[in-house]
């Protein structure tokens, strides 16, 4: 089985704005609202490959009107998660769309009490895939990541991180099975910038005898990715895509990776539908996901061990 983990659940609110031809107030074009997370997002893509997995969300499990709000958002997609807690709310994120530009704004989360762990913990089984993903919420500590990966390492499950700054850094230290991360990610966990794939290699090379290095992948948008495992690496890159806001191609990425981890795929073979996975999501967006048009991107692949 497979397991997905966003403590810090969101509620994604996106406005298409005109802005104000005369006066003070513009227009709103289109509004739309759907439930957010990196765990539900590889969830989505993993239930279009039709492979089993279980979304755990730190929030969402009460009366809370965002909670009511989430749920009923879930069930418009016939998503089904569980929840670690009822208490805190979810947070709000917010992209906003005009003819110039287009931005999008986080809300840092709310404090929570994960009450619902010791059922976490007891539904994960050895062997299986843990995915701990995206930001902590407020107050949590930074460690948290680093502690579950511990415990879970000693059960025999296969732990999986994608995440950024200090939670990562400590992440890596607690060595997990896999870890992807984005340039900008490792960049922040390490406090070294690291700009290229050019240098990723490098990174790669100087720290694949180290445990928590021993298999990963660092991402760079439409450049590709740095795949391997042990002393087998690939640079993958897949068709440049044109997009004003990317959102979820990373996530994407992850979706395919899992899904050729959990049918016995090799390194090279899982690392091309990642990025096959990742350029979909980047041309056709989260809900314009399919399998077939994987299968499609799939042939524009270009692969090349580097190490």
């Amino acid at each position: 089985m497979i397991h997905l983990v966003s403590l810090n659940p969101a509620l994604d609110i996106s406005f298409a704005l005109e802005e104000p031809s005369t006066g003070k107030i513009g227009k709103v074009l289109d509004a739309s609202a759907e439930p957010g997370g990196k765990a539900l997002n590889v969830g989505r893509f993993l239930k279009k490959f039709k492979t089993p997995s279980t979304v755990w969300l730190g929030t969402g499990g009460g009366s809370d009107p965002t909670h009511v709000f989430y749920r009923a958002l879930l069930n418009q997609e016939k998503l089904k998660v569980e929840f670690l807690s009822s208490k805190a709310p979810i947070r709000f994120n917010l992209t906003l769309h005009t003819r110039a530009r287009s931005a999008k704004y986080n809300h840092s989360g709310f404090e929570t009490e994960l009450t619902g762990f010791s059922k976490f913990v007891s539904r994960v089984k050895k062997r299986d895939l843990l995915v701990l993903t995206g930001k902590l919420p407020k107050g949590v500590n930074e460690s948290l990541y680093a502690s579950w990966i511990e415990t879970f390492n000693k059960k025999g499950v296969q732990t999986i991180v994608d995440a950024s700054g200090k939670p990562l850094l400590h992440a890596l230290k607690a060595k997990p099975w896999f870890f992807k991360s984005n340039l900008f990610e490792i960049s922040e966990a390490l406090g070294r910038r690291i700009k290229t794939l050019k240098e990723a290699e490098g990174l790669v090379k100087k720290n694949w005898l180290k445990a928590s290095f021993r298999h990963g992948a660092l991402t760079d948008g439409s450049s590709g990715a740095i795949v391997w495992k042990d002393r087998e690496c690939y640079l993958v890159q897949g068709p440049k895509v044109s997009s004003a806001l990317v959102v979820g191609a990373g996530d994407g990425f992850l979706a395919g990776y899992l899904k050729g981890v959990n049918t016995g795929k090799g390194l090279k073979e899982s690392a091309a539908l990642a990025s096959a996975c990742g350029a979909v999501v980047a041309a056709a967006g989260i809900h314009g996901f399919t399998s077939e048009k994987v299968s499609k991107q799939l042939k524009q692949i270009k692969m090349r061990r580097v190490l």
